[in-house]
Order: structure tokens, then sequence, then C-alpha cells
């Protein structure tokens, strides 16, 4: 009391996070605790779930067996893609976009090795395809959001993109050359190779 009557103000420590501090109300405080992680999404990262949702779904689909709808799924994931970035360059985005979409880029890739399998081109040389593509992607993707502020283009095919082709090719194959599709897995061969290629792109 005498530190008040003298004019002098309690410190307080500024460094105190206040999220540790004990709120008035407990059911707020875990409201809080339980949302934060997603108050930093922004639309265009919403938009990227979305798109990963697809792949997702598409990866069940190709287990079932109703290829249309995992092939349309993966086509769906390219155009969130897409707009997602159409929208974060307009907009802004949030702190987790990069990292939320190159997740969502790389599952596109397994998505679309595991429609490839389903839809006959199996066997040891896609095993060893599909990890080629996985691996690629992976480290495309992680170089890229390490880099990402110093990119100005696409060096190598957009894993996006590969995944969008190899599926296309693969779903003409099974419709045109069911006989011979095996033969495709030299696509995902070169999908594989096109992601880490020197390959120069411009984005759209």
């Amino acid at each position: 009391m005498g530190m008040m009557e003298n004019g002098m103000k309690p410190q307080v420590n500024k460094n105190i996070n206040v999220f540790e501090q004990p709120a008035e109300s407990g059911i707020s405080h875990k409201r809080t605790m339980i949302f934060k992680q997603l108050r930093t999404l922004r639309w265009p990262d919403l938009l990227t779930l979305l798109g990963l949702l697809c792949v997702s779904t598409s990866v069940y689909c190709s287990f079932k067996g109703v290829f249309a709808v995992a092939y349309t799924l993966i086509l769906a994931q390219f155009i969130f893609d897409y707009a997602d970035g159409k929208l974060a360059r307009t907009i802004g985005g949030g702190v987790l976009g990069i990292y939320l979409d190159s997740f969502s880029d790389f599952m596109a890739v397994a998505a679309a090795v595991v429609f490839g399998w389903f839809v006959g081109i199996n066997g040891p040389a896609m095993y060893i395809a599909g990890f080629l593509n996985i691996g690629a992607a992976a480290v495309r993707l992680a170089y890229f959001t390490a880099n990402k502020q110093k990119q100005k283009g696409f060096t190598g095919v957009p894993t996006v993109l590969a995944a969008v082709a190899v599926s296309t090719i693969a779903y003409l194959g099974y419709f045109f050359a069911k006989a011979s599709i095996g033969w495709f897995v030299v696509f995902y061969f070169a999908s594989a190779v096109a992601m880490i290629s020197d390959l120069r792109m411009k984005k759209i």
C-alpha cells in the first residue's frame, strides 16, 4: 500500500505469456488454447485444405476401384492449388499457408502413385517408380519451402502438375491400352525425374 501512496506503480513482467496466466473463466481459457492454431488460418488456407481433402479421398476411391472419381479428385486438387495461390497473392496468405500447400502437393503425388497402382500399373518396377515419385516430391517441396522467398519461377515440373499429368496418362492407358498398361510405368519414372530436373517454368 505504501508503494501506491508514493505514486509508484507495481511492476509487470512483460515476458509472461498471456496464455500461461490464469483466466477468469476456465472455459474461455481452454477455448483460447484449443483454437489458437485455427485462428492462424486464412481464406487461401481453406482452399488448400479442400484440395488436401480431395487427394485424400482420391486415395480411398482408388482402393475402392472408383477410378473416375479418384481421377476427378486429383484434378480438383490441381484447381484448388491454383486458386489458393492466386488468392494468397491477392489478399495475402497465413503463416501456415506455405507448409499446408507443400503437404497438399505431396499428397497429390502420393494419390497419383496409388491411382496408377490400382488401375493396373503394378509390380516391382512400380514399387521403384512410386518410391522415386514420393522421394522426388519430398525433396522438391522441402527445397522450395526453404527457399520460397528467393523463387521467381519453377525449376523442374511442379509436383501437382506432375501428379495430374501422370494420372491422366495412366487413366488413358486404363481405357485404351489395358493389355499393355504395365509399360506405362515409364511415365512414372519420367515424372520423378521431371520434378527434380533443371527445367525452367514460369509461374502462372
